[in-house]
């Protein structure tokens, strides 16, 4: 008994001293996010890297390539598309930079190991991945085909898996290595006729967590940095026959690929964990908290923006001057 009451007291004691210590760390915490903001840290550079682009061949995964060009980084890019990443692996070629191309179904496990081990091969070890492919339809939910669903989180979420089982071991065994990961506004802010994608996103930014969390207990301790990147509408192909209307559109604005692209390699460069596109994403989330349940629903009604399938408008005309192609 006594035993018993001595060992308890010695854990509440532990428990009080662990509580302290995190306590510290916190507000050590909170000084550095200041510090940081007065002087952000300096951009490490990228010459050297092997860096892996999936969804090279268009839109943000294109533009993240182009301002990689003279970075002095060995750029790998993944794209199903073989004429539009041909077409980007020359233009990058021309500008210099050294550029491999590989059409790769991100979302085949079989596909992505073999050319995983066709890059190891040819151009070496991956250092750094950007997982950006994805798909994104846009449709009721009761009407969504069951394969497409399946395919929607083949590319968005599986493909991620498969890609980092093959090249994660290596950068854990260097202790060397960045992950950077196009999530979206929709994985945080879910919008209606989007639930396999908004579950997708949801899906990425929760395994990224749970991953870092592994990562930051493994016993070698391993310098992986992570990057993840929360933009709302991107004027890509990917929402092509999609009528976007905006009844704040400075509030979630549709942003161009270069501007996100920029952003991205930005916060892989500065080693920046979380980026948002545009950068007030947190303020509203954190405002939407304060709100009560009830009125959140009519809060985001009110703000943000209804994708739809430009088919099922009933008056097409007077909503073209409303719809634009975009990714959320």
């Amino acid at each position: 008994m006594e035993k018993g009451l001595i060992s308890t007291f010695f854990d509440i004691i532990q428990s009080l001293a662990t509580a302290v210590v995190v306590l510290v760390y916190i507000i050590y915490s909170y000084f550095e996010a200041f510090w940081r903001l007065l002087r952000p840290k300096p951009a490490k550079s990228l010459a050297g890297e092997i860096i892996l682009v999936t969804g090279s061949g268009n839109g943000i995964g294109r533009e993240i390539c182009l301002q990689l060009a003279n970075s002095g980084a060995k750029i790998v890019c993944w794209d199903i598309h073989k004429g539009n990443n041909d077409a980007l692996v020359k233009s990058l070629r021309k500008l210099g930079a050294f550029a491999y191309g590989y059409m790769v179904d991100v979302s085949d496990r079989s596909t992505v190991e073999c050319f995983a081990d066709k890059v190891r091969k040819e151009v070496g070890e991956v250092t750094i991945i950007i997982n950006n492919a994805g798909v994104a339809p846009c449709q009721e939910f009761l009407k969504c085909n069951p394969q497409l669903v399946e395919h929607v989180f083949k590319v968005n979420v599986l493909s991620h898996f498969w890609i980092l089982q093959e090249f994660l071991p290596n950068m854990i065994e260097c202790s060397k290595g960045h992950v950077v990961t196009m999530c979206s506004f929709a994985g945080l802010k879910a919008t209606r006729n989007m639930v396999p994608y908004n579950g997708s996103k949801a899906a990425i930014h929760g395994y990224l967590e749970s991953l870092k969390s592994e990562i930051r207990h493994h016993p070698k301790k391993p310098d992986i940095k992570f990057t993840t990147v929360y933009p709302s509408a991107v004027n890509t192909r990917l929402f092509k026959g999609l009528c976007c209307r905006f009844r704040f559109p400075y509030f979630t604005p549709v942003l161009e690929p270069e501007y996100v692209a920029r952003h991205l390699l930005n916060g892989l460069k500065r080693e920046i964990e979380y980026v948002y596109c545009p950068p007030h994403i947190p303020l509203y989330l954190f405002l939407e908290n304060l709100i009560p349940n009830k009125a959140r629903g009519a809060v985001t009604d009110f703000l943000m923006p209804l994708f739809e399938p430009i088919s099922t408008t009933s008056n097409k005309s007077q909503l073209d001057s409303h719809c634009t192609s975009s990714s959320l």
